[in-house]
C-alpha cells in the first residue's frame, strides 16, 4: 500500500509539471498580435527597406535595398565591393536574379518560394500571415532552449519544397529563427535565418537586423530605414533587358 501511494504521488507530481503546449496556429496568431495585430498589417501594401549587408569575418560590406509590393512584385539589390551587384526581382509573374553567375529565370520550387516571400509583409510575418497561401501544414514540435531562451519549435510545410522549422520566443512571442532548405543553381542550400533585433515602425514591431547563416558563411543585414506604403514607380519592378531576353528566348523555343 505504501509503495502504491509513493507511485501515485510521483505520478501526480509529474503530471503537475507536464508542459501544456499551444498549437502551432496559436503561436502564429500570437506572433501577429504582439507585433502589431492583423488590422495594422492589413493596412500595409508596400515596404521599402534600406541598409547594409555584411559578410562576417571577410571585411565585406555593401549597401542593400529591398522593395516589396503586394501582388508578387519585389526587387532587391546588394552592391558588395569586390564581389559586385547582386539583383533579385519579380514583376508579378517572371521571377529572376542577376549575380556574378549571370542572369537567369527562377522556375519550379524556387519560383514558388520566392513569390511566397515577396508579399509586402513577408519579412515580418512569414508563415503567420495568410498561412494557407504558401503552407499546407503547420505543426507544434515542442519546446527547446536557444540562446538562453525557451522557444517553441514549429514545423511549417510549404505547398512546394522542403519543410522548414520556425522558432518563437515563449516569453515574447517573437520569431527568433527559421531553418530552411532553399533550392539554388548549386543545389539545395540549408539556411538559418536569425532575427537579431526588432524596432517599432508605424505601430508594427519590425525586424531590422537579420543574419543568414549558410554553413561557415554568415551574412548580416541591418536596415536603418523602413517605410510602409511608400509610392513606388512601376519601373522599379520592370524586367532588366538581360532578363527580358531570356523570357523572349524561352517563348521562342515553345512555338
Amino acid at each position: 500500500m505504501r509503495t502504491l501511494l509513493i507511485l501515485l504521488s510521483v505520478s501526480f507530481a509529474y503530471a503537475q509539471k507536464a508542459v501544456v503546449l499551444p498549437t502551432a496556429a496559436q503561436v502564429l496568431d500570437r506572433y501577429v498580435e504582439v507585433t502589431g495585430g492583423k488590422e495594422a498589417y492589413a493596412k500595409v501594401k508596400s515596404v521599402s527597406m534600406l541598409g547594409t549587408m555584411e559578410i562576417k569575418g571577410q571585411n565585406v560590406r555593401g549597401d542593400m535595398r529591398m522593395y516589396r509590393v503586394d501582388g508578387g512584385k519585389y526587387y532587391t539589390v546588394v552592391d558588395l565591393p569586390g564581389i559586385g551587384k547582386q539583383e533579385d526581382g519579380s514583376n508579378g509573374s517572371v521571377v529572376w536574379d542577376k549575380t556574378v553567375l549571370g542572369p537567369r529565370l527562377k522556375t519550379g520550387v524556387e519560383k514558388f518560394l520566392s513569390i511566397c516571400a515577396s508579399g509586402a509583409m513577408a519579412e515580418y510575418g512569414r508563415g503567420a500571415l495568410e498561412t494557407d497561401s504558401c503552407y499546407q501544414k503547420s505543426e507544434m514540435l515542442g519546446e527547446e532552449q536557444m540562446g538562453g531562451k525557451t522557444v517553441y519549435k514549429l514545423k511549417m510545410t510549404p505547398k512546394e519544397g522542403k519543410a522548414e522549422e520556425q522558432f518563437y520566443d515563449k516569453a515574447t512571442g517573437l520569431l527568433v529563427r527559421t531553418n530552411m532548405i532553399m533550392p539554388s543553381p548549386m543545389g539545395e542550400v540549408p539556411i538559418a535565418a536569425i532575427v537579431d533585433e526588432y524596432r517599432i515602425v508605424d505601430g508594427i514591431k519590425t525586424p531590422v537586423k537579420m543574419t543568414n547563416e549558410m554553413g561557415p558563411v554568415a551574412m548580416v543585414m541591418t536596415f536603418t530605414t523602413v517605410k510602409f506604403n511608400e509610392k513606388m514607380p512601376d519601373i522599379l519592378f520592370a524586367l532588366p533587358p538581360e532578363i527580358q531576353a531570356l523570357v523572349d528566348a524561352e517563348k521562342a523555343t515553345k512555338k
